[in-house]
């Protein structure tokens, strides 16, 4: 991204003509915005449709640029149409986004004033010599892309699991890591998709060798179940450390957990770096003394069977770790039959693009619509603001802060706004600095350079490194197109960006605002639907007829995305006023109970791989069904009807069901089914909880 966009103005720079190279920049910059991670055919796409409303938005900015009354109608018109784009997902959110830019900087009228039309045309080549360099260094290394973007995935899932670690250290608050495990855990399914995406739309083949596509494939994998494994280890930790705290084993237990983190870390570095990871020794020893001190504490009298459980789990995926580790070491690998990589497709997200999707979301019910009002609103503000304060020429700084700041949520846009202000005052005191103490042309221009590959490295990651960084080269690029106006461009750049913050904040709370909790009970809906899709699953298993492994893996996929965004939801309710968190404790519970209940299930399945697994006593039975009707219970005082959705109709002969087992194995299913039963009851409870007070402040 550094590189295309970096390039025109350093090469025009040279040739004696830098305000040239600057609008081939800008073009380059607005249209690496749809630049994200994915297929060849979506970034192509998403690059090409920046590249049109990029220069669409320059063109039309020019021709209204000669009136504040035409840039008054221009602006919020654009600002709707663009902000109703993020309706066809993220990728269609980011060509608005370039758009919106493009509108904002393109009212300057330094850049339009001399021919408008020749600044479109010069951001247009910008973007397009961009995407023709993103694309030709993708078709040159194509796994590379993927391979990164794995890497990436593995750091995430790594992330995830050493924060499971933190439950076993002293003083941790247990609600609070939850919370952050439920951040991560959003993370780690976002990166799972992009990484579908790329492996099983593209279908990367390069060679036959262990470094082709396919071992990327058989990673990938081996990581989803990995996620999966660490996700049906629940305890109750608070028990836990009353249980086993005073022994040193709990502690390491921690280690052992934190030290998968580990590895897979240096697995993810390794393979972003396209090397090798080295080698680690083997975990015999580790695992020989987390036995060894269960045994002594079970010597002692102590039962240990959660223990035990832990230490089984943490066994199976230490074992996978070291497989993953030994395909780069081996000259042998698992390779996975074409007839599943073919139906693994089905996994990836799809996108449909129709007037439909538009058409139901332009109602004030739809949190898009709204924040496209809103955007529009607080943007003509912002202009009208700025021309009566007369911030000077660059006042369209004023509205580019709204549009960078205001996002749909209110949780986003405060954090956004800190971010921006303070990154603007650090950064613009350095570039104060720089522009006081550096005279030399030469010297400013390198700074220029590393301010712009640090501000473009972190702007996806760290939106406060990017604004502390590409506040001082702002100053230095005007300061080399307007040498007499240096320090009128501090003064300006942050005032605007303060006025901009605070209509921005204020928008976000006052206008139309999308509070989180008016969107919950829908995602509470959707995370009780998608447990009983996968229950329904699950209980497939003892079906006389083939198990269909397809259905249930997208079963389980469902239902992790939709309790990872109901708690994703819950997390940035907690940044929202204190009188807009209405309910919280009975939300926090219901988050939590989800989240149990997904680990039971996952244990549940864990067991019922097993071919010696069946169901063996009525009372197994009896609990499927309460299960099933306490889910079902829930939907409905949530106020969904969706419950003939979900098939069960495997339970309606019951003698065709029951099969004899041995006593330890009808324990352990009953024991499951139990715990599974009690954590759907205590949800129906709540969610009737919930329906009530729903309807008292609907009546209120």
């Amino acid at each position: 991204m550094t590189l295309g966009v970096l390039s025109p103005a350093v090469i025009f720079s040279l040739l004696g003509d830098v305000r040239i190279g600057v609008s081939m920049s800008l073009g380059a910059f607005l249209v690496s915005i749809a630049d994200s991670t994915g297929p060849i055919a979506h970034r192509r796409t998403g690059m090409l449709s920046a590249c049109f409303f990029v220069f669409f938005s320059a063109l039309v900015t020019g021709l209204t640029n000669v009136s504040p009354y035409f840039l008054a109608i221009q602006i919020p018109i654009f600002c709707f149409v663009f902000a109703m784009f993020s309706v066809y997902g993220a990728r269609a959110a980011s060509v608005g986004a370039g758009a919106l830019l493009a509108m904002a900087i393109s009212m300057d009228p330094l850049k339009t004033q001399a021919a408008f039309w020749l600044y479109a045309l010069l951001v247009l080549m910008g973007g397009l010599w961009y995407t023709v360099l993103s694309l030709t260094l993708m078709e040159i290394r194509p796994y590379r892309v993927a391979q990164q973007a794995l890497g990436e995935c593995v750091l995430k899932l790594a992330d995830f699991i050493s924060q499971k670690a933190d439950f076993y250290k002293e003083g941790i608050n247990v609600e609070d890591n939850f919370r952050r495990l439920a951040s991560t855990q959003i993370l780690v399914h976002e990166h799972q998709d992009t990484v579908r995406e790329m492996l099983y739309k593209t279908r990367i083949k390069v060679g036959e060798s262990i470094k082709s596509g396919q071992l990327l494939l058989v990673i990938f994998v081996d990581t989803v179940d990995i996620f999966e494994q660490v996700m049906s280890t629940h305890y109750d930790y608070g028990q836990l450390k009353e249980r086993f705290g005073k022994y040193p084993l709990l502690k390491e237990f921690g280690w052992a957990i934190q030290d998968l983190a580990d590895k897979l870390r240096r697995l993810g570095y390794a393979l972003i770096n396209n090397e090798k990871p080295g080698k680690f020794p083997p975990s015999e020893d580790q695992m020989d003394k987390l036995k060894g001190g269960i045994e002594e504490l079970e010597r002692q009298g102590i039962k240990c069977l959660m223990l035990r459980k832990i230490f089984a789990n943490i066994s199976a995926i230490s074992s996978r770790v070291e497989n993953i580790y030994n395909y780069f070491y081996e000259e042998k690998l698992t390779f996975i039959s074409e007839t599943r990589e073919n139906s693994l497709t089905k996994f990836v997200s799809r996108q449909e693009f129709s007037w439909k999707i538009m058409q139901d979301n332009l109602s004030l019910d739809s949190s898009v619509f709204r924040h496209g009002i809103r955007l529009a609103v607080t943007c003509l503000l912002g202009f009208f603001v700025s021309m009566q304060m007369s911030l000077g020429s660059h006042s369209y700084w004023v509205i580019l802060t709204i549009l960078v700041i205001l996002r749909p949520g209110y949780s986003l846009t405060k954090k956004r706004n800190t971010q921006r202000m303070l990154g603007t005052v650090a950064g613009g005191v350095t570039g104060v600095l720089i522009l006081y103490f550096v005279p030399d042309f030469t010297i400013r221009f390198i700074f220029l350079i590393l301010f712009m590959i640090l501000a473009y490295s972190f702007l996806r990651t760290r939106y406060f490194l990017a604004v502390l960084f590409m506040t001082p080269f702002i100053f230095i690029v005007y300061a080399l197109l307007y040498p007499e106006s240096d320090f009128m461009i501090v003064q300006e750049r942050i005032l605007d960006t303060f006025v901009g913050s605070g209509l921005a904040y204020l928008a976000s709370i006052y206008f139309l605002p999308s509070w989180e909790y008016g969107g919950f009970r829908q995602r509470e809906i959707a995370a009780v639907q998608g447990s009983l899709a996968y229950f329904s699953q699950l209980v497939s298993r003892f079906d006389t007829e083939p198990f269909d492994e397809l259905a249930y893996r997208l079963a389980r996929k469902r239902m992790y995305l939709k309790s990872a965004n109901l708690a994703a939801s819950f997390q940035r309710m907690l940044d929202e006023p204190a009188k807009q968190q209405k309910n919280k404790e009975a939300l926090h519970q219901f988050v939590v109970l989800n989240h149990i209940l997904n680990s039971y299930f996952s244990t549940l399945s864990a067991s019922l791989s097993r071919e010696d697994v069946v169901l063996s006593a009525h009372e197994q039975i009896v609990a499927i069904k309460r299960s099933r009707n306490y889910l079902l219970r829930a939907l409905e005082h949530l106020g969904d009807d969706s419950g003939e959705a979900f098939d069960f109709s495997i339970l309606e002969n019951e003698a065709t069901l029951l099969k004899s087992a041995q006593d330890a194995e009808v324990n352990l299913l009953t024991e499951q089914l139990q715990l599974i039963q009690k954590t759907c009851s205590d949800i129906e409870k709540l969610c009737r909880k919930l329906g009530v007070q729903n309807g008292q402040m609907a009546n209120n």
